[in-house]
Order: structure tokens, then sequence, then C-alpha cells
């Protein structure tokens, strides 16, 4: 039986750990995936929501994950309607600046109305929201372009 405190098969290279954040855990045995025992919050990445949640802007998030990275982190959360979809555009836009994509674990969420901000009235809102089939297809398709990534890990 596989346990999160098992070696792995094969040998990992020595890494120079400068923070706590790069002592990576197993996340859930069975998936194997290592992520630091932080992991970053990016609903504030944008200025759709600043009049509520205050200013933070693309230089100012980029520092942020700039720094967390450095620091060993690599386990980041945002959702498709965070700050009406600027957080995971940031977040995207970075990784593929950085080339950092593989080396992060992104965790997405979709059940919240993420196609509310846009004032389209044209669109009917039924199927944007909530667990359904359809609305997982829906915004997981734009949740890859806007982070600009062929998968996502969580």
């Amino acid at each position: 039986m596989s346990t999160s405190t098992q070696a792995p098969a094969y040998p990992l290279p020595k890494l120079e750990i400068k923070s706590l954040l790069g002592r990576h855990r197993i996340l859930a045995p069975k998936a194997g995936a290592r992520v630091s025992p932080l992991c970053l919050g990016a609903m504030n990445f944008g200025n759709a929501w600043k009049d509520f949640m205050g200013e933070c802007s693309k230089e100012t998030a980029w520092e942020m994950l700039d720094y967390f990275y450095e620091m060993g982190g690599n386990f980041v959360d945002t959702a498709s309607n965070y700050q009406a979809e600027e957080s995971e555009q940031w977040l995207g836009e970075w990784m593929e600046e950085r080339g950092r994509r593989d080396e992060m674990f992104v965790a997405t969420k979709y059940c919240g109305p993420w196609q509310l901000h846009d004032g389209t009235s044209h669109k009917i809102q039924t199927n944007f929201g909530g667990g359904a089939t359809k609305n997982l297809h829906l915004s997981v398709e734009a949740s890859l372009k806007k982070l600009r990534t062929t998968y996502v890990d969580l």
C-alpha cells in the first residue's frame, strides 16, 4: 500500500530549498502530485473587484507570483469567476511569459456564475453556473484559454 512517506521509485535531484515552501508534499497518495505546503490564492489578482477587495495591479500580482515561485511555491488556486476572469488571465500570462507552467500546480473552480460580469444582456445565464456537466465543459474550456494551458491540475 502506498503512503505519502514512501520514497519515489527514482532519485529526485537535490535542490536548494530557500524556504519551507520548497518542502513539497504529496497532495494525494493516488495522484502522486507534489505541492508546496501553502497554496497561493489568486482571488485578488485583478482590478475588477478593487472597490471591495482593494487594488492589486498586474505588476504586484506578478511580483507575488515571482516571490512565491522563488521561495519554492508551486501550488496556486484561482477560479473562473475571480476578478471577472482576470485572475486566470494574469496567472496564465505569468506562467507563459516565465515558462513556468509545468512546474506549477494550478487549481481552479467552475461552479460560480463566471459569465455574469460581462454585461451582455443577450446571454441566457442558466448554464453558466452550478455543477452541471454543461457548465463544467464551458467553464473548463474557457479556463484553459485564459490560463494559456492545455490542462489544469485540480
